[in-house]
C-alpha cells in the first residue's frame, strides 16, 4: 500500500490573538502575580533618551563623549563575572576563511536517505507536524546533523546544512523534510508569536509602506526565547539579504576590556520589554546574563525602542535611559566590527545558536523571478539548550510549553482577503 499524502493542521485565515501576554497556567507556575504585588515601584527618570530601531552612528558617538566625559564609571565588571570569556564561541571575522569549516553538505547518499525517511514518515499516517527523529529517521545522516547540533550548542554557535533542493517535493513533503532535518538538532518547536504560528515566513508582503524596510540594513539582535533558531532558505533575493552573524561572546570581551561600565548596564533587570498592546504591556529583565558559567544575551532591538512606523511603542510604557541606550548601540557598534557574512543557497538550513550569536539581515533587493523567503522555526533541545535563569525559564515556557494557545502551522503566508497578512518581525 502506497504511503498516504502529508497533511498538517488546518490554519484558520484570521485569528484574534489572546490580549494575555502569559497564559493562566504558566501564571500559576511561575507565581507572576505574587510577583507583580510584591515588586518595588522604579523611580522613572525625567525624560528618557532618544533611540529609534536602525542605529544612529553619530547618536551613539556623542553618548560614548558624554559618558567618559562625566566619569565615575564602574572600571570593573560586576562581581562574578568574567574579565575574559574564552572557547570556541569567541571567534572573529577572520577565523572562517573556509566555509567548509561550518557548512555540511549533504551527499547524494544522505538525499536517498532523506527521500527514504519521507516515505518511511508518510506510512506512519502522522500530521505533518509531529514529525521526529523516531518517525523520520536517518541511521547515516543522523550522525552527522548529531556533529551539527554539537557545533551549534557546544561548538562555534552556528552551522549550515545546503544541498536540498525545494524543487524537488511538494510543499508538504517539503515541509517535512526541513522539519524532519531540523529535529535533530532540537525536537521541540515554539509558537512565534501570540497567535501561535509555528512556521514565520520572512518575506515582503507586497505593502509598499512596510517593505521599505527591507531595503535597509536590521541591526543586530537575537529571537529573544530560544535557544536554536533555524532559517530555511526556500528562495532567494536578487540581491542582498544575507544573514549576517557576530559573536556575543567576542563583543563582550571588547565591551568589558574597554567598557566594563556598560556590562554593568546590560546586566541590570530593568531593561522595559514591550509587549506591543497585551497584558502586561510590558515586562522588565536583562538583556545580558552569566549564569552557569555561560554568557546568555536575549535582547530585540524592536521590543525594547519600537520600529516607528511599523511597531510603535506601546503609549506610557518607560524608555531607554541614556546609559541604555549608549549600551544598547555598543552591542550592534562593536558586533559590525567582528561580523561575519556566510554565503546563502536556495536549500538552506540555518542553524544559530539563539541565545550565544547574533545576527542581522543585510538589504536586499527582489525581482520577478527571484524573491527572498526564508521560513523560521524556533528550536529547543531540552538536553543541550544551557541552564537559564529563571527569568528567561518563564520565556521559554511562554514559548515551548503552553498549551492554552493554539498551534497554527502555515505551509504559506496565510492571508485575509487576498492579501499576506502576517510577515516574520525581529521576534515576538
Amino acid at each position: 500500500m502506497a504511503p498516504s499524502a502529508v497533511s498538517f493542521p488546518p490554519s484558520t485565515e484570521f485569528v484574534i490573538a489572546p490580549e494575555a501576554y502569559y497564559s493562566t497556567g504558566l501564571r500559576a507556575r511561575f507565581l507572576l502575580d505574587a510577583d507583580r504585588s510584591a515588586a518595588k515601584t522604579q523611580s522613572k527618570p525625567a525624560t528618557y533618551a532618544k533611540i529609534g530601531y536602525e542605529f544612529d552612528e553619530i547618536a551613539y558617538k556623542k553618548r560614548v563623549q558624554a559618558s567618559l566625559a562625566a566619569g565615575n564609571l564602574p572600571r570593573k565588571v560586576p562581581a562574578g563575572w568574567p574579565t575574559q570569556l574564552s572557547g570556541p564561541l569567541v571567534w572573529d571575522r577572520g577565523d572562517f576563511p573556509d566555509e567548509n569549516e561550518y557548512v555540511y553538505y549533504l551527499t547524494d547518499k544522505d538525499k536517498i536517505e532523506i527521500s527514504d525517511a519521507l516515505e518511511t514518515f508518510k506510512g506512519f499516517g502522522l500530521g505533518g507536524h509531529e514529525v521526529s527523529q523516531a518517525t523520520f529517521p536517518l541511521p547515516s545522516l543522523g550522525k552527522e546533523l548529531i556533529k551539527v547540533r554539537n557545533d551549534v550548542y557546544e561548538g562555534r554557535g552556528f552551522a549550515i546544512v545546503r544541498g536540498l533542493d525545494p524543487d524537488a517535493y511538494t510543499m508538504e513533503d517539503l515541509t517535512v523534510v526541513y522539519l524532519g532535518i531540523s529535529s535533530y538538532i532540537g525536537e521541540r518547536r515554539g509558537k512565534q508569536d501570540q497567535r501561535g504560528s509555528m512556521l514565520m515566513h520572512v518575506i515582503k508582503r507586497g505593502d509598499e509602506q512596510r517593505d521599505i524596510q527591507y531595503s535597509e540594513d536590521k541591526p543586530f539582535h537575537t529571537d529573544t526565547v530560544t535557544d536554536c533558531l533555524c532559517l530555511f532558505t526556500r528562495s532567494l533575493s536578487e540581491k542582498g539579504g544575507r544573514s549576517i552573524l557576530a559573536s556575543a561572546w567576542t563583543v563582550y570581551n571588547e565591551i568589558a576590556a574597554t567598557r566594563p561600565d556598560i556590562i554593568h548596564v546590560l546586566s541590570q533587570p530593568n531593561w522595559p520589554f514591550d509587549t506591543f498592546g497585551r497584558s502586561p504591556p510590558y515586562y522588565t529583565r536583562p538583556v545580558l546574563f552569566y549564569h552557569d558559567d555561560k554568557l546568555i544575551t536575549s535582547f530585540s532591538r524592536r521590543l525594547l525602542v519600537g520600529h516607528v512606523p511599523f511597531d510603535k511603542r506601546t503609549p506610557g510604557i518607560p524608555g531607554l535611559t541614556e546609559a541604555q541606550a549608549e549600551a544598547l548601540d555598543m552591542i550592534h557598534f562593536v558586533a559590525r566590527k567582528h561580523e561575519i557574512t556566510p554565503r546563502i543557497e536556495r536549500g538552506d538550513l540555518r542553524f544559530i545558536n539563539n541565545m550565544a550569536v547574533l545576527h542581522r539581515r543585510e538589504a536586499f533587493e527582489n525581482s520577478a523571478g527571484n524573491a527572498r523567503h526564508l521560513i523560521r522555526i524556533w528550536l529547543n533541545n531540552e538536553q543541550m539548550c544551557w541552564k537559564l535563569p529563571r527569568t528567561l525559564q518563564l520565556s521559554w515556557a511562554r514559548i515551548f510549553e503552553d498549551n492554552e494557545r493554539e498551534e497554527h502551522w502555515d505551509l504559506e503566508p496565510p492571508r485575509r482577503d487576498g492579501k499576506i497578512l502576517r510577515v516574520a518581525g525581529s521576534c515576538d
